[in-house]
């Protein structure tokens, strides 16, 4: 039997959704793989339901059809969100690797205007490590992305029938997939509401100590031995307060230097403040302007080629989630962040951006902080 990452973009409130039942995180696990691993055994649209629901739980089966997974059509099962297994390796690292590099150099090219970009930034860090944030995460994971988004070339959004909208995405458990699932910088962790946004950017090969991760970690009652003292500080603050407490304290630290004096813990403990400061780049309207100019330099320089690249791709690359006639802009979605992930460890090889620390169990990342308050 096949085992599986589950990966989701969510456009609902996780922590609203966390208990309720057709949350994807709620029935996505074992139980999925083993069917997972039938369906994908079979040649493409070969499956039918009714052997299926022989052989499996019916109830879990029709979950994984309501959820998007799974698409049942005239009694035939198929694949209906992004998957990608063992044998797709090859293919989605040829397709993909080379255009990065070629995007990489495009974008060298313009690197007299990007520095220039980051030259007013003065927060006690270096271009590098801003371009890092701004231009790695801010830009390719978020501007650059809704302009492709606005363009048609790729999905954001699926509401379902349990008015939870999201995206899901599947890779198999294999070392061939790993650097490409877990090893690429393109994993962007917010914890986030209107006024402020605690974050970390880097790839996906361990369980980071941030705040999103964490808050994930303590849903699912998976946070290591070694961080029990965080988990239970926590829950302390949440019983006499909520997130958006927490993140107007980092507001009023950002803007009087001033907090109270338990999140000013909770962040040390978290590696956001040292010695009674904040120890990584803050980010606020004026900083946030020069991802937008950056972006533009991005658009102007990358967007006819990387339009052209996706779209190729998503119809084109010979891996299961084209043969089950996945959704073409589902399948650009992830598509986009290989590539850009790709584009990223480029920038980093180079010495364009600044090279995270690998941290042992964690993985390769940095954290930094948005204010917008």
């Amino acid at each position: 039997m096949r085992t599986f990452s589950y990966f989701l973009y969510a456009c609902f409130d996780a922590d609203g959704a966390a208990e309720n039942p057709n949350n994807p995180r709620n029935f996505l696990g074992e139980k999925t793989d083993a069917l997972l691993s039938w369906v994908a055994a079979l040649p493409a649209n070969t499956c039918s339901y009714s052997a299926c629901a022989d052989r499996f739980d019916t109830a879990h089966l029709d979950q994984l059809i309501a959820g998007g997974i799974l698409r049942c059509e005239d009694g035939i099962l198929a694949l209906d969100s992004p998957i990608f297994l063992r044998e797709d390796a090859a293919a989605l690292r040829a397709g993909t690797a080379a255009k990065a590099v070629q995007l990489a150099d495009r974008l060298e090219a313009e690197l007299p205007r990007i520095r220039a970009c980051c030259s007013g930034i003065q927060n006690g860090f270096s271009v590098e490590r801003n371009l890092y944030h701004l231009l790695c995460a801010a830009v390719f994971n978020g501007l650059f992305f809704d302009y492709l988004s606005a363009k048609g070339v790729l999905a954001v959004s699926r509401m379902h029938p349990s008015g939870l909208d999201y995206l899901g995405v599947i890779y198999e458990k294999c070392p061939e997939l790993q650097s490409l699932s877990d090893g690429l910088l393109c994993s962007y962790n917010r914890f986030v509401n209107d006024r402020c946004s605690l974050q970390s950017f880097g790839d996906a090969n361990g369980d980071r100590l941030d705040f999103y991760r964490f808050s994930r970690l303590m849903e699912q009652n998976r946070v290591p031995a070694k961080w029990a003292d965080i988990a239970e500080t926590l829950r302390e603050w949440n019983h006499r307060a909520d997130k958006d407490a927490l993140l107007s304290e980092v507001v009023s630290l950002v803007q009087t230097g001033r907090c109270d004096p338990s999140v000013m813990a909770i962040l040390g403990r978290f590696g956001y403040a040292r010695d009674g400061k904040l120890c990584v780049p803050v980010y606020t309207g004026r900083e946030l302007s020069v991802a937008e100019e950056l972006e533009k330099i991005v658009e102007e320089t990358l967007g006819v080629p990387t339009t052209a690249i996706l779209l190729d791709l998503a119809g084109s690359l010979d891996i299961t989630a084209v043969r089950h006639r996945v959704n073409r802009l589902e399948i650009a979605n992830e598509l986009y962040h290989l590539l850009f992930g790709a584009i990223n460890e480029e920038l980093v090889s180079r010495g364009i951006a600044a090279a995270p620390p690998d941290v042992p169990g964690e993985g390769r990342y940095f954290r930094c902080i948005e204010c917008y308050a």
